[in-house]
């Protein structure tokens, strides 16, 4: 599958989300198990913070109850340069336009027999209300999922509305995860069981879900999200459930960005990802360099 037909192209942008066959080949799913596994068990990117924990840390990284690696890519290049990810960007680009673009990628792990769930949430809600932000979001299952084990579950058309309000889980502010409070009808969910290969696709303010892992195997995931240039938000808005949070990661965010050791990788992947061709960046990029710098002179 290198495209997309102009019926699913519709589907997508009625429903805000779309089932897609035999996406990728069952060698580059089991490469993708191989790689995200061996990341996850060397808890590559914890001390950066980009390994974390959906639900509140309490009991450290060796018994999460939803472990996510955020950008994996930054420590297994090869990730990006396979043909895969070439063949979901020319998707993204049927999508969203020719300007489509790499945005991030993760891994998702959910253990065997917990009842742990990934809640009801936009991706948009995670994201700062001043910037407007066109994303899709390719999640592939690196095993068969169904309700068993926490296949997808999509809110048709919830794209087209704003983004609804949302809170930390169980109302801690020290978790990771968003859970959406009110404004939808659980019964017009749909649900998305995958085979191996398969893969969902959903916009940023798609409202989605993921139930507990009821089975004896751990549930694997990968995505990859796409996006055009960021520019201002056309609308004044505020998220104010990203207000006042503290993230129990943050602290290694901060330390790992303090240290010699981690500041100059850490600008160097900034510098790799930065869109000079966008002058919204730009001036992005200076109110982030300015807090660098704040920050390191304030720790001194």
């Amino acid at each position: 599958m290198t495209t997309i037909s102009q019926s699913q192209c519709g589907s997508f942008w009625k429903d805000g989300f779309l089932r897609l066959p035999d996406v990728a080949t069952h060698s580059e799913v089991q490469t993708l198990r191989s790689v995200g596994d061996r990341l996850l068990r060397e808890k590559a990117g914890f001390t950066e913070g980009l390994l974390f924990d959906f639900y509140p840390e309490g009991e450290g990284p060796d018994k999460p109850k939803l472990a996510q690696l955020h950008h994996p890519s930054h420590f297994e290049r090869s990730l990006l340069e396979s043909e895969l990810v070439h063949r979901v960007q020319r998707v993204a680009m049927q999508l969203l336009g020719p300007k489509a673009r790499f945005v991030s990628d993760s891994f998702f792990h959910k253990p065997a027999h917990t009842d742990a769930v990934t809640p009801w949430h936009q991706d948009e809600a995670f994201t700062d209300p001043r910037i407007e932000h066109r994303e899709v979001n390719f999640w592939f299952p690196l095993q068969p999922v169904s309700l068993v084990n926490g296949c997808m579950q999509f809110i048709p058309g919830s794209h087209l509305g704003p983004v609804l309000q949302h809170g930390p889980i169980g109302g801690d502010p020290t978790t990771h995860g968003l859970e959406c409070v009110n404004g939808f009808d659980l019964k017009e969910a749909v649900v998305c069981p995958l085979e191996l290969g398969d893969c969902t696709i959903h916009a940023g303010r798609t409202l989605h879900f993921a139930g507990p892992n009821n089975s004896d195997a751990p549930r694997y995931a990968y995505s990859l999200v796409f996006g055009l240039p960021r520019r201002a938000s056309r609308e004044v808005r505020t998220f104010p459930w990203n207000d006042n949070r503290h993230l129990s990661r943050d602290e290694r965010v901060h330390d790992s960005r303090r240290a010699q050791r981690n500041f100059w990788p850490y600008l160097y992947r900034k510098v790799r990802e930065f869109d000079y061709t966008n002058p919204y960046e730009w001036r992005l990029g200076a109110h982030r360099v300015a807090r660098l710098i704040k920050g390191r002179t304030t720790a001194k």
